[in-house]
């Protein structure tokens, strides 16, 4: 046997071990070998014993090099790490609630969404296809920090990993917003960042919903947007977290509705106005201590519910191409988390050095079959 097959050889053993000990997600990994994760944190100046943050309710922490190690065996290069770094500190943070999103019997999965010039930099999709598959990053990115946040807390499927039915999206739900093509500022900017300025927003939800209006007018895709969110994608505050709707638009009809005038604010208002839930199709009739209940009064019983809350705990996003297909995402359990992506000094170089490896022929893709 040559050299080359002794060392593919032990590759594969390798990552046949790491499956067998329950460190990959199912999909064959690159093998974290040394000099691949030495070569990964040349996209930090943060040490690699650095303490990003701590997970799960051990408070496990999550170091630098933990960090890169899991991002090489979901097929990162180092362009990916200040987007990993930016992302682990959302999974650190208690706001985001991901302790409970991870390891719930209630399947959520982890939504990750991408603004400023990191996008172009780094090939994340925001148009067409947005959520994939095919985008190199927007796969690889979410992979990552899922697999750090599983190897970091140690939980497995059946294992502190409760979800009675799983979710595809666990691992896969990235995109970008298109922010060169939304009629509005973008979702950093919403919520207190610069235009310029480069983020990753945290979120976890359960239900995917597609969907198109009727008719391509403002007010279709308003009644579209309160129609498709089903009895369960409720916004509100539930004891010490929040949950939220996210309103995935398309380009198109986010166009439409700012051309009758609507800003994200009035869109947001006119969901919590115009959503409720019937009180017989919600059977347990309360929300929670910090949310409208149910008061026995004496009064005859209301036959409908509040859907949301206050605007505030919808989010209008304008991911998308071509097209007229929007998304109801939710509910999230927990609100959204938004860190800001820092840039180590080599960025340059680093942009110069890696680019490749994100670049697109795919029109060229049949030559691989002949």
């Amino acid at each position: 046997m040559s050299e080359q097959q002794n060392h593919l050889q032990s590759l594969e053993e390798i990552d046949n071990s790491l499956y067998k000990k329950g460190a990959t997600d199912g999909l064959p990994i690159n093998t974290p070998t040394s000099e691949r994760v030495e070569e990964m944190l040349a996209g930090t100046d943060l040490p690699a014993d650095h303490v990003i943050g701590r997970l799960g309710n051990k408070d496990n922490p999550l170091t630098v090099k933990r960090l890169a190690t899991n991002g090489v065996m979901a097929g990162c290069s180092p362009l990916h790490m200040p987007v990993l770094v930016a992302g682990a500190k959302a999974l650190a943070d208690p706001e985001s609630n991901s302790v409970q999103f991870s390891v719930s019997t209630g399947s959520w999965a982890y939504m990750w969404i991408l603004n400023g010039p990191i996008r172009n930099d780094i090939d994340i999709q925001s148009g067409t296809g947005a959520f994939g598959p095919g985008f190199r990053s927007n796969m690889v990115i979410g992979r990552a920090l899922g697999l750090a946040y599983k190897n970091t807390t140690q939980i497995h499927p059946g294992e502190k990993d409760m979800a009675t039915i799983g979710n595809p999206f666990k691992y896969s739900m990235v995109a970008g917003e298109n922010e060169e093509q939304t009629p509005w500022e973008p979702y950093h900017v919403t919520h207190g960042f610069e235009k310029e300025e480069s983020t990753i927003t945290l979120a976890g939800p359960n239900a995917f919903i597609p969907w198109t209006p009727h008719q391509n007018d403002a007010k279709h895709v308003l009644e579209g947007m309160v129609y498709h969110m089903s009895t369960g994608m409720t916004g509100g505050a539930i004891a010490d977290r929040k949950k939220k709707v996210m309103q995935v638009l398309c380009p198109y009809n986010a166009e439409e509705l700012s051309n009758a005038g609507l800003s994200k604010q009035e869109v947001k208002e006119y969901i919590c106005d115009n959503s409720y839930i019937s009180t017989n199709k919600y059977a347990r009739g309360k929300w929670g201590d910090n949310e409208m209940e149910q008061v026995d009064d004496g009064k005859v019983p209301s036959l409908q519910l509040p859907q949301i809350h206050d605007p505030e705990y919808v989010d209008i996003l304008t991911i998308g191409g071509g097209g007229r297909f929007n998304a109801t995402i939710g509910p999230t359990l927990g609100p959204p988390v938004t860190k800001k992506i820092e840039f180590p000094e080599n960025w340059e170089d680093l942009l110069e050095k890696y680019s490749h490896t994100l670049e697109r022929d795919w029109y060229q893709a049949s030559q691989f079959y002949d």
